[in-house]
């Protein structure tokens, strides 16, 4: 995101054609995309949004760990 200071995001297609993200490359993807979103909703005064996206965020988050 040009101005935001959000890292760029993980490029899906990195992954290979015909191969399926891990469990965790997916998280990793998926938590990038909400960082970014969750700072263009909170500059753009969009509170509830932000938090949403900050709860969908930890949930991330919590899934690129790996598993017990």
């Amino acid at each position: 995101m040009a101005g935001s200071g959000a890292p760029p995001p993980v490029d899906i297609g990195s992954f290979g054609e015909g191969s399926e993200p891990s469990r965790q490359e997916a998280a990793e993807y998926i938590a990038s995309l909400l960082e970014g979103l969750r700072r263009v909703a909170h500059e753009s005064q969009l509170p509830f949004l932000a938090y949403l996206l900050s709860v969908a965020l930890e949930e991330a988050n919590n899934e690129k760990s790996p598993r017990d």
